[in-house]
């Protein structure tokens, strides 16, 4: 067993910085292989040579490997080598989440037969009843679903829909794909219910959205009424997020990244340090700003002032290139890289909108946001110390996040909660690769993960102002100058 100082609270609700022992399971050979593969070619080679070492013993476990392998290839738009990878980890497991990810891929790339071919791969699931689905099984049928439509049979792929129909379209990428089979179907009422709040979301910038609520309003004789509505739509949420900005004392503030992508940001400014220290929070993508009032607030009450900074396809930092969440699917190695940059930005505008440190800041990575965090500290100099909320990552990226924490040697603070337990084996990783005496891994028992755990435990602020204060210390004021003796004369 391993073990690794950790947190013990006492009744004050703070930490001791001795060293407390926590066991954790040994790693796996798998394990082994993606902490140690810091690039994405030897990382794919030694999947490879894994799986096929293992392919007699663990069938399954080498499958695994195939399958991270194609994840890997997915992630930067390399979409026929992750196809070949992911036939590669069904043929050595069928089950349904390999199959899964095989009519993924093949969805994706929709080259000639590719949307037969998912068809009969997903072809054994059993269609579910409307009574409360696992999740699971609604994203599975909605995906055969989606590729009975691809495969020109959209009354097959309504028929799938219907029983899982109130689970899909609260999630955006699904709104879009049914508002498709609807089209087919000249459905175009609920092609407008579908679209509008992903019109709304995007800022009217997606060009796919936008293309079918027009043609669709179109045919209802209400074309001239669609973009009045949707600006309403838009002002109508700018007004409640407003709401909320307001009463933690925040400002909303837009700026450029480095290639003049535009990026939105909420600054929060300390209420007595003319010259505060800087914190940039890097959200997760798809989070509104009304679940960081706890997390902002007491940043703040800490003497930062804050930045909460959207990522690229999320609230206000959107473009015609990166309207969406889902404008991420198949380059996410790109974009992940490129809001690591967008947080350099994101510090030089918060020291000129709240006169802060230009020299240094705190950085706080939640979520799956954390991978471009830790690249933007090993990016910008000025990141002196990081916080990251609930971590996760592909495990594709584990071993390149692993590197980068080693080589950037400075502290980071990992706050966990309870529903964060299978995330545990990254942040371990991540953990182990900074200077252990001196990070620290915070565990709430209280509900939630993430940004809710602020909400609901009181006592992590108090803990992390403590480990601040001693991983991060503002410098000793300078000591009066003694006055010079009287002269004897």
């Amino acid at each position: 067993m391993r073990h690794r100082p950790t947190l013990t609270l006492i009744a004050a609700g703070l930490f001791l910085l001795a060293p407390a022992s926590r066991s954790f399971a040994q790693p796996s050979p798998l394990d082994a292989v993606l902490d140690g593969s810091a690039g994405d070619a030897v990382l794919r080679s030694r999947l490879h040579a894994f799986a096929d070492s293992v392919a007699a013993s663990d069938p399954a476990l080498a499958s695994e490997a195939q399958s991270i392998a194609g994840q890997s290839l997915a992630r930067r738009g390399e979409v026929d080598s992750a196809v070949a990878c992911y036939e590669r980890a069904m043929g050595l497991d069928p089950r349904e989440p390999r199959r899964v990810e095989l009519a993924t891929a093949l969805l994706a790339r929709l080259g000639p037969g590719d949307a037969e071919r998912a068809r009969d791969v997903l072809r054994p699931v059993q269609p579910i009843t409307p009574q409360l689905p696992d999740p699971s099984q609604a994203a599975t049928q909605g995906l055969f679903a989606w590729a009975q439509f691809l495969s020109g049979q959209p009354d097959s792929a309504m028929r799938l829909i219907a029983p899982v129909d109130s689970w899909l379209t609260a999630h955006q990428e699904w709104r879009y794909r049914l508002a498709c089979v609807s089209f087919e179907r000249k459905e175009w009422i609920r092609v407008q219910l579908l679209l509008t709040p992903l019109g709304v979301a995007s800022r009217t910038y997606d060009g796919d959205v936008m293309d079918m609520l027009l043609r669709s309003a179109d045919e209802l004789n209400s074309k001239r009424r669609l973009e009045p509505m949707l600006i309403t739509e838009i002002q109508k949420r700018d007004r409640i997020e407003q709401e909320w900005i307001d009463g933690i004392g925040g400002r909303r503030v837009g700026f450029r990244a480095a290639d003049g992508f535009p990026l939105g940001g909420t600054v929060l400014k300390p209420r007595r340090p003319a010259h505060p220290r800087g914190a940039v929070v890097l959200m997760a993508a798809g989070d509104t700003i009304a679940v960081y009032d706890s997390l902002a607030a007491g940043l703040r009450d800490l003497g930062l002032a804050v930045m909460l900074l959207e990522p690229r396809g999320s609230g206000h930092s959107v473009a015609p290139s990166c309207p969406l969440p889902s404008a991420w699917r198949g380059r996410e190695a790109a974009l992940q890289d490129a809001v690591a940059g967008d947080v350099a930005a994101a510090a030089s505008a918060l020291a000129r909108e709240t006169g802060s440190d230009s020299t240094q800041y705190l950085l706080v990575g939640i979520g799956d946001a954390s991978p471009s965090a830790v690249l933007a500290a090993r990016k910008d100099r000025r990141v002196r110390v990081m916080m990251l909320v609930s971590p996760t990552a592909s495990p594709s990226d584990r071993g390149m996040l692993r590197a980068a924490v080693a080589s950037w040697k400075r502290p980071i603070y990992f706050q966990t909660g309870p529903e964060d337990i299978p995330s545990q084996p990254f942040i371990e990783t991540l953990y182990e690769a900074t200077d252990m005496r001196a990070s620290r891994v915070a565990d709430s028992d209280r509900p939630g993960t993430r940004t809710k755990i602020f909400r609901r435990d009181p006592r992590i602020m108090a803990r992390f102002k403590q480990w601040l204060s001693e991983s991060w210390p503002r410098p000793a004021a300078p000591r009066p100058t003694p006055p010079k003796p009287p002269h004897k004369g």
